[in-house]
């Protein structure tokens, strides 16, 4: 008797909480099953609205609740309990969508409490009690029910998604999440379907993600496949697994499809947990490239290895990615890149010669490329040696490093640098002296050399400047010998130069000849002058008269050669020559 009325109060209590669930949104079919509470919710109901279930072990060691979701959108349910949460509770294990979320042995995770119910989806014992052996037949729970509508929209398990090949759901390319709504499942599988077609050329990027991240901890056991196939049933994209320990989302990478019909195969095994996934495509038709552009198309040999070389596709979201990197001067190809964006610090490179080379070739995947080129330019010359007459000047130019260069004699004239001439590499060097003419006399000039090989100018060398001297003669009245002496020369070996090197030695035997001095003199002073050459003699000052030894012996028939020349100095500025010839008695 004392059972039945303690019964008959259940109820009783029952029945007052099918009222109340019905003024709050939820209703009750109590007494259902021995063991068993039906709960509803309603299509249209206020989140947050929570309803209070107790359980007394009495008789019943392994009471539950079924819940149904009346609803068109899915939700979000908690069911709160008033258990102390312990490591170690032996007097009562809870169950919520066949997990522990009070256990007598094992720890649980703090949200091991929720479910989620896509529409009209309808759970069998999804929240569990079993009271323990030892307990007492007052030993209680009560829960408290808690409903909230999720953040995302979807529609019926049934209808939004496919679950074979034949009623795979379409999807566009890109934007559209798609939702996989597990409910309670055991142990085992589960499959969804999609299918989306390509036009002519596209990318797809699948991510596969957890979406509400406090289910995180419970996947470890989880594991998803995603398979791509063509119309052919041939797998196009590689399979994936993944096991969700964080927030992180699965994402294995792009994949690039051509025009047709593919079909989204995903699989769900040992999902013991209830969740949402969420799928997209991430696709979109597939971006050329143009071209490639550059930061710098040409850069000095000395940067290399220091200057960065930054490449990019055009458009910069370009599907056509770079894909090789191919250095000319070290012959070295890299092919690991694939990005819309390559730094390119190089490696020390040294050119053979001046002149502008390729250096870089960036590759697209579809075969674009563009080229930098490395630009190496000429040495800088040493500055020339010159003297100047009246109305030219005579250049020495010492040999370029480099064969293939070739050397500018530049005046400057009117404020702009003229070639006045172009030397060849074998027409340098100190026995090859270069004149130009057309100066002007009593003039100051600026002279300088540049070198110059496939293309490529050097740096010009220092300047010179140089006067040139006066145009006047010298008037001569008389040449008189005025001393002479006997010159016995040692025998000497003489060198042949040919292209700045010694090619041959030669023997020449001693001799002796008659040294004469000569006294010149003037019909007067050249005016403007810092001094003359006679009988190649310099002599500083403007005079009337000069006695000097003239270096050479007499020529044949007792002649001799007096050649004399105004000058500014004793290497510039010399006047025109005047000769006279003499003999010697």
């Amino acid at each position: 008797m004392k059972k039945e009325r303690t019964k008959r109060i259940c109820n009783y209590f029952m029945k007052g909480l099918l009222l109340c669930a019905l003024v709050f949104g939820f209703w009750f079919m109590a007494d259902a099953g021995v063991n068993a509470d039906e709960v509803g919710i309603p299509k249209n109901f206020t989140p947050g609205t929570i309803e209070m279930v107790p359980f007394t072990k009495g008789e019943n060691s392994n009471p539950y609740i079924n819940i149904t979701n009346n609803s068109d959108k899915p939700v979000k349910v908690t069911f709160e309990h008033n258990i102390e949460q312990t490591d170690h509770n032996y007097k009562l294990s809870i169950y919520v969508g066949n997990h522990e979320c009070v256990s007598r042995q094992n720890p649980v995770a703090k949200d091991a409490n929720v479910l989620y119910l896509y529409p009209y989806q309808r759970i069998e014992k999804a929240c569990e009690v079993i009271f323990s052996s030892s307990a007492s037949s007052s030993t209680s729970v009560t829960f408290n029910i808690k409903a909230a509508y999720l953040s995302k929209e979807v529609k019926k398990k049934e209808q939004a998604i496919g679950l074979n090949k034949n009623t795979a759901v379409e999807i566009p390319l890109s934007g559209m999440q798609n939702s996989l709504y597990e409910g309670v499942t055991d142990p085992g599988g589960d499959e969804r379907w999609y299918t989306f077609n390509v036009k002519d050329r596209a990318v797809i990027n699948p991510t596969f993600e957890l979406a509400e991240k406090e289910r995180n901890g419970h996947f470890n056991y989880n594991t998803t496949t995603i398979r791509i196939y063509n119309s052919r049933d041939e797998q196009v994209y590689t399979e994936a697994h993944t096991k969700y320990t964080g927030e992180n989302i699965w994402n294995l990478g792009s994949k690039t499809l051509t025009s047709g019909t593919y079909y989204v195969k995903i699989a769900n095994k040992g999902a013991y947990y209830p969740a949402t996934f969420m799928f997209n495509l991430n696709g979109h038709d597939w971006i050329p490239a143009n071209g490639i552009t550059c930061s710098s198309s040409e850069i000095q040999l000395s940067d290399i290895g220091k200057k960065k070389v930054i490449a990019q596709t055009v458009p910069a979201n370009s599907d056509d990615k770079i894909v090789s990197v191919y250095d000319h001067l070290t012959g070295k190809t890299w092919d690991w890149y694939n990005s819309n964006t390559v730094d390119y610090d190089g490696i020390p490179s040294t050119a053979t010669a001046p002149g502008r080379y390729a250096w870089i070739t960036f590759k697209t995947t579809n075969g674009k490329t563009f080229t930098t080129y490395v630009i190496s330019p000429a040495e800088k010359l040493k500055k020339p040696r010159v003297a100047t007459g009246y109305n030219s000047a005579k250049f020495w130019v010492d040999y370029p490093n480099k064969l293939q260069t070739s050397v500018r004699i530049q005046v400057l004239k009117k404020g702009k640098w003229t070639t006045a001439k172009t030397l060849g590499y074998f027409s340098c060097g100190n026995s090859n002296p270069v004149t130009i003419k057309g100066l002007k006399p009593l003039t100051n000039y600026k002279f300088r050399v540049q070198a110059y090989a496939n293309g490529m100018t050097g740096t010009p060398s220092d300047i010179v400047t140089m006067k040139t001297g006066s145009k006047k003669k010298p008037a001569i009245k008389s040449i008189k010998i005025v001393q002479r002496k006997k010159v016995t020369v040692k025998g000497w070996w003489r060198k042949h130069w040919i292209g700045g090197r010694i090619s041959r030695y030669e023997w020449v035997r001693p001799y002796t000849y008659t040294k004469y001095k000569v006294k010149v003199t003037l019909k007067k002073k050249v005016p403007k002058i810092g001094g003359m050459w006679v009988a190649g003699n310099w002599v500083k000052g403007s005079k009337k008269s000069y006695t000097v030894w003239v270096p050479n012996g007499a020529q044949k028939g007792k002649k001799l050669t007096i050649r004399i020349s105004t000058a500014l100095g004793k290497g510039y500025g010399n006047g025109p020559e005047v000769k006279k010839v003499i003999r010697a008695k």
